[in-house]
């Protein structure tokens, strides 16, 4: 709850001094560290270079450690902690060096955009999960079980529907990326893939839905 304030001020804040630099400078700069280097006052500066550092450092913790960290804990939760899950992502992460990505507009555009294939079937097989299989219901104590008749045992412990509705929903738009044909498409994979995992989750989990249906008919009765 406390991220939200948190991202929404630093979202606010840099679009109004982005928006500032037009009337200022005579040109839109989005760079904030060429913003703040334009700047003659030193208390200024230093303020302004503060606040690059904590937005970034709060940020960042929030989104891009503390999130892998859990998933890499759920590997194994036997043998990876929590923190040692938050280790192996930020050792993994100085490996991918990222700064030789943004330092090529071509590479970190194929990157984003191969990001969004795959992470947009995912928000769309949740959706069409939480919304249209499951009714918006969630048994709760099933979450946190290994009970083979649990609710979210499915087969082996694996929701198969979920894996075959990833695999054609993360293609589709992996190829809007590497065709030259579909490149205008490109920076829109997220939302492909969103779409297409969510039409082809809920087609393969079509009759699940109308037997759970039926059966909380039935209950209800």
């Amino acid at each position: 709850m406390s991220t939200h304030p948190n991202f929404l001020g630093f979202s606010l804040l840099t679009v109004v001094c982005i928006a500032a630099t037009l009337p200022v400078y005579g040109k839109l700069i989005t760079d904030p560290v060429e913003m703040v280097g334009k700047l003659d006052n030193t208390f200024v500066v230093i303020l302004g270079s503060l606040t690059l550092m904590i937005a970034t450092i709060g940020i960042n913790i929030v989104a891009n450690f503390v999130s892998p960290a859990f998933d890499f804990s759920n590997v194994s939760p036997s043998k990876i902690s929590w923190r040692m899950g938050g280790m192996i992502a930020a050792v993994g992460s100085i490996f991918i060096t990222p700064w030789n990505l943004f330092n090529n507009p071509q590479v970190i555009h194929y990157t984003i955009d191969i990001l969004g294939a795959f992470i947009g079937p995912l928000f769309g097989v949740l959706l069409a999960d939480f919304y249209l299989v499951k009714k918006q219901k969630i048994v709760v104590d099933d979450l946190y079980t290994l009970d083979t008749q649990g609710s979210y045992w499915y087969k082996n412990g694996y929701n198969h529907s979920a894996f075959y509705a990833l695999i054609p929903a993360s293609l589709i738009p992996i190829l809007c990326v590497l065709l030259p044909q579909l490149s205008g498409l490109a920076n829109f994979t997220w939302f492909i893939g969103m779409g297409f995992g969510f039409v082809i989750y809920r087609f393969l989990n079509q009759p699940l839905a109308h037997a759970k249906s039926a059966m909380t008919k039935v209950k209800i009765q």
